[in-house]
């Protein structure tokens, strides 16, 4: 493999490789620990969700680094550090087939054939004609500086934060898109979300609690991550291995979602409707104009990494939401055995960030993985278990 460089002063990113390695076949190969012994089973390494399972922190020129951990068991824990610039979740969930394959014994010209072609991101060259309100723009900090300010603003000065899953049944995600689907649009009002998604209802929902749990009375922006691979014209190839993550964004007011003083435990379905209809509509905006014109206002930047979320979601009042459904989060086959669970590990502090997944093991429903400052999140364990639309 060859070596990830950012330059300082564009933030362009580029992966450097001499024409002779790549010829040679001498080419870096990715870091691969392993631990031989460990006392957790499988079960317990699932709920843990422990940083020892990850490699050694990745140097800033390597590009992906793994470790392999063997369970009390004879389960196998595969922790994946890689470049997010390079890698979104599709990508990664790809890059763990083939290296099934490649485990299996299956031949090259029978695996997944990836497509990595830096180029097909390009845009189309036109200057940016829209406004990009899903972006903030930055001034850049010195090394020197933001040595100093991490220095004396250490991590361990905020509060402690918990990761918690909320499960959805089959039967509660019917429930909670019936809901949304049914109720929210008045009769004069026009939007161009003639249908919302399950996904949309979640999103919808979590917003409220979420919001109501931190108890800061502030509208709240909300960025939804969207997976541009089809949306794009042409449509980027099968099995595209990069990270073709847009951002998509909606406004709540404070005053719209916070409860009722009659049913202070409740989200009405008006409400509900009305969110998630707001929200399938920033996604419905992200078409192949929209995406392209996002490639030309990044790279009309002087530097890219001065480019950042335009949501104050780590102990802000907005919130981050990603998801990993329908990218093959279990298709990777190890010698007929398929992973129970992928995830991203513990993190020591994050907040503010939800992701939604495929259940563990492959099963029925999906699963809402939030990180929340602690206090928060034991309000918002309670308020979701006091749903009437969900459990009644």
């Amino acid at each position: 493999m060859g070596e990830l460089i950012v330059d300082s002063k564009t933030g362009v990113v580029r992966v450097k490789q001499s024409a002779s390695s790549r010829q040679s076949g001498t080419a870096t190969e990715p870091r691969f620990e392993t631990n031989l012994s460990t006392s957790m089973t499988t079960e317990q390494a699932i709920q843990e969700k422990s940083w020892d399972f990850m490699p050694m922190t990745r140097g800033k020129t390597e590009l992906i680094c793994v470790k392999g951990t063997l369970l009390a068991d004879g389960g196998l824990a595969i922790g994946v550090d890689a470049s997010h610039m390079l890698f979104d979740g599709e990508a990664m969930f790809t890059l763990m087939t083939v290296w099934g394959q490649h485990y299996n014994g299956v031949e090259k010209c029978n695996r997944l054939m990836v497509n990595h072609d830096r180029h097909l991101l390009m845009g189309t060259g036109k200057p940016s004609t829209m406004l990009h309100p899903e972006f903030q723009v930055v001034e850049i900090e010195s090394t020197e500086a933001q040595e100093k300010k991490d220095h004396h603003d250490p991590a361990s000065a905020l509060p402690p934060t918990a990761h918690h899953l909320f499960h959805f049944t089959p039967s509660m995600m019917k429930k909670i898109k019936e809901v949304a689907t049914c109720n929210g649009l008045a009769q004069d009002e026009v939007t161009r979300a003639t249908y919302v998604s399950t996904v949309d209802a979640i999103t919808a929902l979590f917003t409220v609690l979420i919001s109501r749990a931190r108890g800061h009375g502030k509208d709240v922006r909300i960025t939804t991550g969207i997976n541009a691979r089809q949306r794009l014209d042409p449509p980027l190839p099968a099995n595209y291995v990069g990270n073709v993550i847009f951002n998509a964004l909606s406004v709540y007011s404070a005053s719209e979602l916070q409860s009722s003083d009659d049913n202070a435990a409740e989200v009405s379905s008006a409400t509900l409707g009305r969110l998630a209809r707001r929200v399938r509509e920033s996604i419905l905006q992200r078409d192949a104009t929209y995406l392209n014109d996002t490639i030309s206002f990044l790279t009309e930047q002087s530097n890219e990494s001065a480019v950042k979320v335009g949501t104050d979601f780590f102990f802000g009042p907005d919130l981050m939401f990603t998801s990993w459904l329908h990218m093959g989060m279990y298709n990777a086959e190890f010698n007929g055995t398929h992973p129970w669970y992928a995830c991203v590990p513990r993190l020591s502090c994050y907040d503010g960030f939800v992701m939604i997944t495929e259940a563990q093991r492959g099963g029925e429903g999906i699963d809402v993985g939030v990180f929340l400052e602690c206090t928060a999140m034991e309000k918002l364990r309670k308020a979701f278990l006091e749903l009437s639309c969900l459990h009644k």
